[in-house]
């Protein structure tokens, strides 16, 4: 039965994927990764199951590997492959810059979870910038509906432009309720490289100007992008 839903879910994956190819040019946009996420995340939920009752997966290897898919989904612009062959350790071998990674932070108004890409270099990824998704939560758990600003020493943040239908620069700083934004910054010189940019996030109270609590996150040069290390929202 497993099996049979698997085919399924990927079945329909590939056909959804197969139009926005058509209609897009040779690569996913995020807006087309971003709808097929869901169907995604559900051929995963089945896959797992399957692969670690084969063998091909150990149980204690099912959150890496997750994030591992879902990052190579997003970052590869939905080329990316399906790590299920039978290889011992096959996350091993895997580039860790194309897996999605989750860093949280305690604050003042409670724990602040951020959602990205381990790596990220503007000429290796589908993606129009790195990936930043945050959420607050209180003590118990729960979810605190809330605002965030967003502001960088370097580069501009995009945001979805939902009258022209795409993603658009905002500039170096912006406020939005969680929901996805991207930071990217072109390639830059070695001097430039050797500063590291930070991504202050602030959660807001009733206005603009109050500030809760903050926290930031400091990007590591690496080649021609940026690494997002663990340590590094604080």
């Amino acid at each position: 039965m497993k099996r049979a839903i698997c085919t399924l879910l990927l079945a329909a994956l590939l056909g959804s994927a197969s139009g926005a190819l058509a209609a897009d040019g040779p690569m996913l946009t995020a807006e087309d990764l971003a709808e097929l996420q869901p169907a995604y995340e559900a051929f995963l939920d089945e896959l797992e199951d399957l692969i670690v009752e084969k063998g091909l997966l150990a149980d204690d290897q099912r959150e890496a590997w997750r994030m591992y898919q879902l990052g190579d989904f997003f970052q590869n612009g939905g080329y990316g492959m399906i790590a299920a062959m039978y290889t011992p350790d096959l996350l091993v071998y895997a580039r860790d810059v194309d897996s999605l990674v989750s860093l949280s932070c305690q604050t003042g108004a409670g724990l602040l979870e951020l959602q990205t890409m381990r790596g990220y270099t503007p000429l290796d990824s589908a993606l129009p910038g790195l990936l930043l998704e945050v959420s607050l939560s209180d003590a118990e758990g729960m979810p605190v509906p809330c605002r965030f600003r967003f502001t960088a020493t370097q580069g501009s943040f995009l945001a979805w432009d939902a009258l022209g239908a795409r993603y658009a620069e905002v500039g170096i700083s912006l406020i939005n309720d969680g929901r996805p934004v991207y930071w990217s910054n072109p390639p830059l010189t070695s001097d430039e490289l050797a500063q590291p940019p930070v991504i202050t996030l602030e959660i807001l109270g009733d206005s603009d100007d109050e500030a809760l609590a903050a926290a930031t996150l400091t990007l590591t040069p690496s080649g021609t992008g940026w690494r997002v290390e663990d340590g590094a929202l604080k």
